[in-house]
């Protein structure tokens, strides 16, 4: 998809959340970030990271580039590593 149209639904989509959000522009961020993980196709969402990634947000306004930078953290980071829980020996075992 054109990067230009994706650059303008982003900042579409900030402008929705900023009227939501008035006075709490990180939960306009976190709204929109959420949006964009929720509804766009991965591959979409991929090239905006990338984008990002390349050209620092540049078309973006505040409020889209701080919600495209926490997917783009979170994207970054280490997937979280599954705890299991340690064993419970059995009743009655020795000891």
């Amino acid at each position: 998809m054109n990067i230009d149209l994706l650059i303008k639904m982003t900042n579409e989509i900030g402008e929705f959340f900023a009227g939501v959000e008035v006075n709490d522009p990180q939960a306009a961020a976190r709204d929109v970030a959420n949006h964009l993980r929720r509804d766009w196709e991965p591959r979409r969402r991929a090239q905006m990271l990338k984008y990002y990634e390349e050209r620092q947000g540049a078309g973006l306004t505040e409020l889209a580039k701080n919600a495209v930078g926490l997917l783009y953290a979170a994207s970054q980071a280490p997937p979280a590593a599954a705890t299991t829980p340690p064993a419970v020996p059995a009743k009655g075992a020795g000891a």
